[in-house]
């Protein structure tokens, strides 16, 4: 049933169609998180429950707000927009007050629901009541053309990516086939990073769900084993590389740069714009090796609305917690941490 704020009408959409995801691919501010596809990925993958909230001003629509609801036994339920993805939130029409009324009603899906948190996971600030989280940004890279950015890299990193070159590493861009590869690297990385994994069936979904928009980068070496690899997403002007790994027993065959290289030449070749290379704290060692390929800080103006006075803070929100627990998880056996990954991970936003 749709709901009145003041002159916003906001309605609770079950299924997103063409019409949302036209407004999102002609909004300046649109991004690959707010596409209707992502409801069925996680519905699909984790079997969470997706809302798609649209506001309409005099029957015109002027904003959405893509949400999914978290039920986790660790860690409560979270209403979040979008889980799993550095962005998110609400997307208005300026000017039409439309923000409000999508958080209003969002908040009242949130207490209907019994969530403790509503979190917006905002690419840009919006004029909403709340500060926004300090301290995550996402670092993006210039792409003009292919020479100019590699005139634009330090020495080292072009040494790096020549050496792995030089090593015979090769790169392939393939579809779902390259699935099964890209897990076994992915997979074995997150262990040691003390990461619980993405199911094989979130990487399933969302190829099929967005076969034009989602991409595997393998890279090989000289023997053909794969030892990177790299789930890229293509958007409008903007490449993003969300889910990236090498295996850490080839890291001196330097797979992950000739990776981020190639996503790089890629870009510049078919005339995209902006490559994304992920959210990162300022104080993380990832942000310096993103700083080094050229990457510069846009803030990420996270939201965090608590629903529930006093509940414990969500894990996205406060990851640092749990030291102990990721120093147990890297210990796992392989087959271990990827059997109860999965089950861990869609519990967690993050």
């Amino acid at each position: 049933m749709p709901h009145q704020w003041a002159m916003i009408t906001v309605t609770r959409v079950e299924e997103a169609d063409k019409a949302w995801d036209r407004f999102v691919e002609r909004h300046p501010r649109g991004t690959v998180a707010h596409l209707g596809a992502w409801g069925r990925i996680v519905r699909a993958a984790y079997r969470h429950e997706a809302f798609h909230l649209v506001a309409e001003d005099g029957g015109e629509p002027v904003g959405v707000l893509p949400l999914v609801l978290v039920r986790s036994r660790l860690f409560g339920r979270r209403l979040v927009s979008m889980p799993f993805l550095d962005y998110g939130g609400v997307l208005v029409e300026p000017g039409r007050g439309a923000e409000a009324a999508l958080v209003g009603e969002a908040q009242r899906l949130a207490r209907e629901h019994g969530a403790q948190t509503l979190g917006l996971r905002q690419l840009y600030e919006e004029p909403l009541p709340w500060r926004p989280a300090e301290g995550r940004v996402t670092m993006l890279l210039s792409l003009t053309s292919e020479a100019d950015v590699w005139r634009g890299l330090s020495s080292e990193r072009r040494n790096r990516v020549r050496k792995g070159e030089k090593q015979g590493l090769t790169v392939t861009w393939v579809g779902a086939e390259g699935l099964d590869d890209f897990y076994a690297v992915f997979a074995a990385n997150m262990r040691d990073l003390g990461s619980p994994v993405h199911s094989r069936a979130f990487f399933r979904a969302m190829l099929d769900e967005l076969p034009d928009t989602a991409r595997v980068l393998l890279v090989r070496d000289a023997a053909g084993g794969v030892v990177g690899a790299a789930v890229c997403l293509f958007f409008r002007d903007t490449i993003m590389v969300p889910w990236v790994s090498s295996r850490r027993e080839a890291f001196a065959l330097c797979p992950n740069f000739v990776l981020y290289w190639e996503v790089i030449r890629r870009g510049c070749r078919e005339g995209y714009r902006t490559l994304d290379l992920g959210r990162s704290f300022r104080s993380a060692g990832t942000f310096e090796f993103k700083r080094q390929w050229g990457g510069r800080p846009h803030p990420l103006p996270w939201l965090f609305v608590d629903v529930v006075p006093g509940a414990a803070p969500p894990v996205d929100r406060d990851a640092g917690r749990f030291p102990a627990l990721v120093a147990a998880w890297k210990r796992l056996p392989l087959p271990v941490a990827n059997a109860l990954g999965p089950w861990v991970r869609r519990q967690v936003p993050n």
